[in-house]
């Protein structure tokens, strides 16, 4: 078996560089030794496009190179017995057959470690102090997470365009990064509590998304965070005191009640087609393009305490029903 391989030596170590030209095994057993020296690395691309379905890496093991089995699309089954603690970065990314894997001796994902991969079903365990960016990116296949790390952040694009990806618990989450959910299969959300941060586009493009319950000590809702969320009809603003730049622009809300001293930012609900009601009780001053292209708007009800309305604010809907309370 060992003659498979490419290698180099490192002092009293051997480094796989990959399979020899003219070899076809598909199933792959990384060696515990060559020459009677320790195999302790797997290199950068090692096995990149290779057509294996399976490899067990041998004990030995400490440190696995970047790309290693990425875009390996036959790779099903990975046998983790090495030392070796971090995935790093795009390790399996592209390995669009590799439906399962074990994190139970796990500490670190690099760098879309495992994006586009056909993963179904990930637990997360307490083990895990780091997910990098994009670690899931692009998992189609992805159903089911179990997020036990002892990491309470979810980082910038974590599970965006994880398709079928339809619920969450954010029970143990702290930090929820830029685009982590963007065009995911989310359709129900609640954030706890204990959640201190929502980034940019966190929930973007979530066109499943029915019902989000906002109970974080973080009271603002960030620019875009539910941009085009298109089946997201209501939405709770009584303990958010800011909304950032076009935090609902293009999506489904039917109807917004903002309340007293709430600062709502550029372009907030610009192009949600399907807003009939709007009740603005802040005396903040109402710009023109915070509704704009809203064309189905009804009814509207404006505090008495508003000092400024801008000419154009509501200039979409000319047929609107303007009433001060």
């Amino acid at each position: 078996m060992n003659n498979i391989f490419e290698y180099r030596k490192k002092g009293e170590e051997i480094i796989i560089t990959g399979l020899r030209k003219g070899v076809h095994d598909t199933s792959i057993v990384i060696p515990d030794s060559i020459d009677n020296m320790p195999v302790t690395e797997i290199a950068d691309e090692a096995f990149k496009e290779n057509s294996i379905t399976d490899i067990e890496i041998g004990k030995n093991i400490k440190a696995i190179g970047e790309k290693a089995f990425s875009e390996c699309k036959e790779l099903k089954y990975v046998i983790w017995n090495c030392n070796c603690d971090k995935i790093s970065d795009y390790c399996f990314s592209n390995c669009s057959a590799l439906a399962q894997f074990d994190f139970s001796n796990i500490k670190e994902l690099g760098l879309c470690s495992f994006s586009e991969s056909g993963l179904q079903k990930i637990k997360l365990p307490q083990s895990i102090e780091n997910v990098s960016v994009g670690s899931f990116a692009g998992c189609e296949q992805l159903k089911d997470v179990v997020w036990d790390c002892s990491c309470d952040k979810i980082p910038v694009d974590c599970f965006a365009e994880c398709f079928a990806l339809t619920q969450f618990d954010f029970s143990r989450i702290k930090d929820i990064q830029g685009s982590a959910f963007f065009n995911s299969g989310l359709n129900e959300i609640y954030l706890p509590q204990i959640i201190e941060n929502v980034s940019d586009s966190a929930f973007a493009y979530c066109s499943q998304l029915k019902k989000v319950v906002w109970k974080c000590e973080c009271n603002e809702i960030p620019e875009q965070c539910f941009y085009d969320c298109s089946a997201l009809k209501q939405f709770c603003f009584s303990n958010i005191k800011k909304l950032r730049k076009e935090a609902f622009a293009c999506s489904g809300l039917t109807s917004v009640s903002l309340n007293k001293g709430t600062e709502v930012g550029k372009s907030c609900f610009a192009y949600c087609g399907n807003l009939e009601k709007v009740e603005w009780l802040s005396a903040r001053s109402i710009k023109g393009d915070i509704f704009e292209s809203c064309k189905n708007i009804k009814e509207i009800f404006i505090s008495d305490n508003v000092k400024n309305i801008e000419a154009n604010a509501f200039e979409s809907s000319p047929n609107a029903e303007i009433t001060f309370v």
